[in-house]
C-alpha cells in the first residue's frame, strides 16, 4: 500500500515515486481495492484536526461530518432541500421562536453507546451555544434559550428570536450535529480524535498525515450506503492524487484544472465538474503597516490582473468574482464593481502613501492547488508596481494566519448556501480567529446582526448588499474567484456532492 504525506515531497521522492508507478503499469500490477471500498483524496488534500463539530477548521472535517453525526433535518442528495433525519416530526410556531420535535426510536450510537436521546439533543446544542465554551460557531445557535426536553424523545427548540440560518446553515450542518453526552464525557479530550456519532458510518481508524477510515455502521437508523469502507487520504498535492488514481491506488480524486481535459477524454474515467460555493480572495492584515493605509489596498487593488490569475491558475475554468458572495446564494451583489488593472493608478495610490519605490512584504499562500499557481501569479503583478512580496507556502491557513502578523493571505473557504457564512467572518467578534483580516467596523458589525434576525428575503438580501459595499468600501479583499471543483472518479463510481461538499453517505457504486 502506498502511503501519502500532506507535506511536499522532494524532487528525488517524487522521481523515485514515478518509477514505482511506471513499474507497476508495465507489469500490469494495477491493483484496485475491493469493489465496496473507497480509496478516496480528501478534499483539498487537507487532513483533519479534530472530529469534534463544535471545533471544525477544515473542509474534510465538515465533508466526514455529513455522514458521520445524524441531525434532526439533513440536506438531500445534491440538493438544497431539507429533509428529516434523526427527527420523525419537526414543527415550527408561527413566529419562528419554537421548534418541536420528535426523534426517531431506536436510533444507535456507534460503539455500544446506546440509543439517541433528547438529553444528547440538548447537550449537543447548547454545548455549541455556550460562549464560555469559545466555539467558533456558537453565534449560529445565538439566539437558543434552551432546548427543553419533554421526554426521552420529545423536545422543544426555544428561541429568544427567529433565526433566518437556522435551517440553511445551522440545523443541517455542524452546528446541528448530535454527539453522544455519555461518549464525550467518557473519552475527554480524546473525542475530537475518538469521535462517536449515529450516521452511516463510523470511526474506524485515522494515522494523521496518512489515512482516515471510516467503517459502515450496520445498525444505522437509515438506508445503508453503498461503501463498505472509505479511505480518505490527506494528499496534499493534486498531481500525485492523479498518479494515484492512473495507478489504481485511488478510485476517486480531485484534479487540477490543467489535467481536466486529459481526464475528460479518457473512457474509463468519469469527470464531474461541481459547482461549488467559495471564496478565494488577497486579503490583508487592516492593523499592520503599511497594509492601515486604505490607499497601499487600492493600489494592490488595481495591480492585480484577476482575468489573468483565471487563466493562469483556473485554466478559464472557474469565472472571476467581484464581491463576496456567489451568484446563487441569496444577498451577491449584482452590481459590483469590477476592478481592471490600471497599473498608472496603482502608483498614483502607493505615491499618496508614501511608498513610491514600492516596499516589501509577505504573502501566506496555502499549498492546496491551484493557490500556489494563484500566489505566483499575484507576486509576479505586484513587482510591477515596486511591491515585492515573498511567498510563505503553509499547510494550515488557519494555524499560521490566527497565530502570526502575516501581511497579506490567500485565502479560500467553501461556506455554506446561507449568506451568512459569506460575511461574519469579517465580524469584529472573530479577530483572533477566522478574521485574519482583522478587519473591524461597528457598521458592518450591525449588519451582520441584523441580517440574521431578518425573515424577509428581500431585505435579508439588502442587508448582505449593504456588508458587501462597506467591504468594497474598505478594500478588505481583492476578490479573485468562486472557484470550481473537478472530481475524477473510476467509472464504477458515482460521487455525490453538495456544493463542494462531499455526501459519501450517497456515493454509489454503478453496475
Amino acid at each position: 500500500m502506498i502511503k501519502f504525506k500532506t507535506n511536499f515531497l522532494r524532487k528525488e521522492t517524487i522521481c523515485m515515486f514515478l518509477v514505482l508507478i511506471v513499474l507497476m503499469l508495465v507489469s500490469s500490477a494495477t491493483v484496485y481495492g475491493a469493489d465496496d471500498v473507497l480509496k478516496v483524496r480528501a478534499i483539498n488534500g487537507s487532513d483533519i484536526t479534530t472530529m469534534d463539530p463544535a471545533y471544525y477548521l477544515g473542509d474534510e472535517e465538515l465533508n466526514i461530518d455529513l455522514s458521520f453525526y445524524s441531525k434532526l433535518i439533513r440536506f438531500k442528495a445534491g440538493s438544497s432541500e431539507w429533509e428529516l433525519d434523526a427527527a420523525e416530526e419537526f414543527e415550527v410556531s408561527d413566529d419562528g421562536k419554537v421548534i418541536e420535535f420528535k426523534l426517531k426510536e431506536g436510533i444507535q450510537f456507534h460503539h455500544g453507546y446506546g440509543e439517541l436521546t433528547t438529553e444528547d439533543v440538548k447537550f449537543s446544542f447548547e454545548r455549541i451555544a455556550d460562549p464560555d465554551n469559545d466555539s467558533p460557531y456558537h453565534n449560529e445557535w445565538a439566539t437558543l434559550e434552551e432546548v427543553e426536553i419533554i421526554d426521552k424523545y420529545r423536545g422543544r427548540i426555544i428561541l429568544s428570536e427567529p433565526y433566518a440560518p437556522l435551517f440553511t446553515q445551522t440545523l443541517p450542518y455542524n452546528p446541528g450535529s448530535i454527539i453522544s453526552k455519555e461518549a464525550y464525557q467518557d473519552r475527554g479530550d480524546n473525542f475530537a480524535t475518538n469521535p462517536v456519532g449515529s450516521g452511516p458510518y463510523y470511526w474506524e481508524n485515522w494515522d494523521p498525515g496518512e489515512k482516515i477510515t471510516l467503517a459502515r455502521f450496520e445498525d444505522y437508523h437509515g438506508e445503508l450506503p453503498d461503501f463498505r469502507r472509505i479511505e480518505i487520504f490527506p494528499i496534499s498535492e493534486v498531481r500525485m492524487a492523479e498518479i494515484a488514481l492512473d495507478a489504481g491506488e485511488l478510485n476517486s480524486t480531485q484534479i487540477s484544472y490543467d489535467s481536466f481535459d486529459i481526464y475528460n477524454q479518457r473512457a474509463d474515467i468519469n469527470v464531474e465538474q461541481v459547482a461549488v460555493t467559495s471564496q478565494v480572495f488577497l486579503g490583508f492584515n487592516m492593523q499592520e503597516e503599511p497594509f492601515t493605509d486604505k490607499n497601499v489596498r487600492k493600489a494592490i487593488r488595481y495591480a492585480v490582473n484577476v482575468d489573468e490569475v483565471i487563466q493562469g491558475a483556473y485554466n478559464n475554468i472557474a469565472e472571476r468574482a467581484n464581491s463576496s458572495i456567489v451568484e446563487s446564494v441569496l444577498g451577491h451583489w449584482e452590481d459590483a464593481p469590477q476592478y481592471d488593472p490600471d497599473l498608472e493608478k496603482a502608483r498614483e495610490y502607493l505615491a499618496k502613501a508614501g511608498y513610491e519605490d514600492g516596499f516589501k512584504t509577505e504573502l501566506v499562500v496555502p499549498v492546496r492547488e491551484p493557490l500556489p499557481e494563484v500566489g505566483q501569479i499575484i507576486r509576479q503583478q505586484l513587482l510591477a508596481i515596486g511591491i515585492d512580496a515573498k511567498i510563505q507556502m503553509t499547510d494550515s491557513s488557519y494555524d499560521y494566519l490566527s497565530q502570526s502578523r502575516s501581511n497579506m493571505h490567500i485565502q479560500d473557504w467553501g461556506p455554506t448556501l446561507d449568506p451568512d457564512r459569506w460575511t461574519k467572518w469579517w465580524h469584529s467578534e472573530h479577530v483572533g480567529s477566522w478574521n485574519f483580516k482583522n478587519f473591524t467596523d461597528p457598521d458592518y458589525d450591525r449588519l451582520v446582526e441584523e441580517a440574521v434576525l431578518e425573515l424577509d428575503q428581500e431585505k435579508r438580501h439588502q442587508l448582505y448588499v449593504e456588508q458587501q459595499k462597506i467591504l468594497d468600501e474598505e478594500v478588505s479583499a481583492v476578490w479573485i474567484s468562486h472557484g470550481a471543483h473537478l472530481q475524477a472518479s473510476q467509472d464504477h463510481i458515482k460521487p455525490v456532492f453538495f456544493t463542494q461538499r462531499s455526501q459519501y453517505r450517497y456515493w454509489e457504486i454503478v453496475e
